[in-house]
C-alpha cells in the first residue's frame, strides 16, 4: 500500500483514466458486435459470448470502482484484470488484426508511476497474451499465413462459406500450426513487448523522480507562501495603518494607503510627531520587487525615523541616512524618497527630495500642481551626497499628494501610462473631500484604466490636507 500521499492521490487519477479507457473500450466492443451481427465483419456465432463476456466485465469493473469512488487500493488491480483479459479475450478471436492491443496493459501501467507495478503488468501480459496466441490459432480467426496443406491439397469454397471454414473442413497439421504461430508470430510480437516493458519501467523511474521533485518543490513553495504571508503582516503592521491618525491634531487631516504587487513590497509611507508641533511626513520608493526590496525598505524606513526624531532639518536627515544606507550595500539597492516636516504653528513646509516623484501642491481653490523643486540623488546611490533643504508656505485648505510611480506609470493594454495629467484631474475634481475618500478614488480609476492589465509595481499614496 503507498502511503505517500501525493502518489496516493496520483493513483486515484490513475484508476479514474483507466475508468475512461475501459468506457471508450466497451464502445467499441459494443459497435464491433453490431458490426459483426451486421456480417461486415466475420466472426464464429460462437464468439458471440466473448463479446457478451467483454461487455459484462468491463461494466461490472467500472461499477465497482465508481462506487468506492476509484479510492481503493486494489482498483488499479481490478481495473487492469479486466482490461488486459478483454484485450486478451479480443486478441484470441481476431489474431492477426489486433497486434497492437498486448501493449495497451503495459502502457497504461505508466500511468500509476509504479515499478514494481509496472513490472508486474508487463509479467502478467506477457504470459496471458501468449495463451490467447495459442487459443486464437486454433479456435480464433484463421491465419493462413501459418497453416500447412499437404502438397495437391484442394479447397472448395462458395458463396456462402468463408475461405476461413473451408480450410477449418480440410486436414492439416494443427501442432505445426501453433508452433508456427508461436515462433512466427508471437515471438517477434514477445520482442516487441519486452522493448516496451523495459522503456515503460524506465518511464516510470523518470516520472517517479519528477514527482518526488514536484513535491519538494510543492513543499517548498508552501513554506515560501506561509514565510511571504508573515513577511506581508510584519511590513504592514510596521506603516502606520489606523486612520484617522492624530486625532487630537485639529491641524491637518492625513491619510495613506499601499497596495503592493506582490506579497510584500519596496515602497512605504511613515508619518509621525518629532515633537509637539512638528509633523513629519515621507514616502519612498526602493528598487526592485519581493523580499529583498522589502528588507531594504524595512531599513531604510527605521533609519529615516531615527534621525528624523533627533533632526529637524530634511537635508541632514537624508544626508545622514544616504551615508548609513551606503555602508555595506553590496547588493546596490537604493530607494528613492521624498521627506517633509511641517511646522504645525507657522503651517511652514520643510522638504527634501532624494529622486521621488514630484508630489501635487493643490492651494485651496486653485489647480492642482507639481512641486517640481530641484531633487537630489536617490538613496544609497552615492557616499558623500548632501541634500539640499527647500520650504514653503501652506495655508488651511491646502493639501499635498505623495505619490509612488506605480500610480502614474500604471498602464493599460494599448501600453498608454495613466500619467501625471489624469492624475491631476482626479484631484480637481474631488477637491474638498476627505483623503480617504480622494485615494481610494485614484486607485479605482487606475484599476479601471489597466482594464485588467496585471499591476507591475507597488501603487503608494499618502495625503495631507491642511485645515
Amino acid at each position: 500500500m503507498n502511503n505517500n500521499p501525493i502518489l496516493r492521490e496520483n493513483e486515484v487519477e490513475a484508476n479514474r483514466m483507466m475508468a475512461l479507457v475501459l468506457d471508450v473500450t466497451f464502445v467499441i466492443v459494443a459497435i464491433t458486435w453490431v458490426l459483426f451481427e451486421m456480417d461486415v465483419f466475420y466472426i464464429r456465432i460462437q464468439y458471440r459470448g466473448l463479446m457478451i463476456f467483454n461487455l459484462a466485465l468491463i461494466g461490472i469493473v467500472n461499477i465497482i470502482s465508481r462506487h468506492f469512488k476509484f479510492e481503493k487500493v486494489w482498483i488499479k488491480y481490478l481495473q487492469m484484470t479486466a482490461a488486459i483479459l478483454v484485450y486478451a479475450v479480443t486478441t484470441m478471436a481476431l489474431t492477426y488484426n489486433v497486434p497492437f492491443l498486448a501493449a495497451i496493459p503495459i502502457l497504461l501501467s505508466i500511468r500509476y508511476f509504479n515499478k514494481l507495478y509496472t513490472i508486474n503488468i508487463s509479467i502478467i501480459s506477457v504470459f496471458v497474451f501468449f495463451i490467447a496466441y495459442i487459443l486464437g490459432a486454433n479456435y480464433g480467426m484463421l491465419d493462413l499465413n501459418f497453416v500447412q496443406y499437404d502438397p495437391g491439397t484442394t479447397i472448395v469454397t462458395n458463396d456462402a462459406m468463408w475461405l476461413d471454414d473451408a480450410v477449418r473442413d480440410i486436414p492439416y497439421d494443427s501442432m505445426q500450426m501453433v508452433k508456427n504461430t508461436i515462433i512466427s508470430n508471437y515471438f517477434v510480437k514477445l520482442l516487441q513487448l519486452v522493448i516496451i516493458a523495459v522503456a515503460s519501467r524506465q518511464m516510470v523511474v523518470c516520472c517517479q523522480v519528477l514527482l518526488q521533485k514536484e513535491k519538494k518543490l510543492a513543499e517548498g513553495n508552501a513554506r515560501i507562501g506561509a514565510e511571504l504571508e508573515m513577511a506581508e503582516k510584519i511590513q504592514k503592521d510596521m506603516l502606520p495603518s489606523i486612520f484617522p491618525t492624530f486625532s487630537e491634531k485639529e491641524e491637518f487631516d492625513l491619510y495613506a494607503s499601499m497596495t503592493t504587487a506582490r506579497e510584500v513590497g519596496g515602497d512605504f509611507y511613515d508619518f509621525f510627531m518629532i515633537d509637539e508641533n512638528h509633523l513629519c511626513f515621507l514616502i519612498a520608493d526602493v528598487s526592485g520587487k519581493g523580499i529583498p526590496a522589502a528588507m531594504f525598505m524595512m531599513t531604510a524606513k527605521t533609519m529615516i525615523k531615527d534621525y528624523a526624531l533627533t533632526r529637524t532639518n530634511t537635508s541632514e536627515i537624508f544626508t545622514e541616512v544616504n551615508e548609513r544606507l551606503c555602508e555595506n550595500n553590496e547588493a546596490g539597492m537604493f530607494a528613492t524618497a521624498w521627506i517633509g516636516i511641517l511646522d504645525l504653528k507657522t503651517r511652514i513646509l520643510q522638504f527634501t527630495n532624494a529622486g521621488h516623484n514630484f508630489p501635487i501642491i493643490q492651494k485651496k481653490g486653485m489647480p492642482c500642481e507639481a512641486l517640481e523643486k530641484k531633487h537630489g540623488l536617490f538613496l544609497a546611490g552615492m557616499e558623500g551626497v548632501v541634500y539640499r533643504q527647500d520650504e514653503m508656505q501652506l495655508n488651511p485648505g491646502d493639501r499635498i499628494l505623495l505619490y509612488t510611480d506605480g500610480v502614474t506609470e500604471s498602464h493599460n493594454p494599448k501600453k498608454e501610462l495613466f500619467g501625471e495629467e489624469r492624475l491631476m484631474n482626479i484631484l480637481n475634481r474631488t477637491d474638498g473631500e476627505k483623503g480617504e475618500t480622494v485615494l481610494s478614488g485614484i486607485l479605482n480609476e487606475v484599476k479601471t484604466f489597466e482594464a485588467g492589465v496585471e499591476q507591475f509595481d507597488d501603487i503608494t499614496m499618502s495625503i495631507l490636507t491642511l485645515k
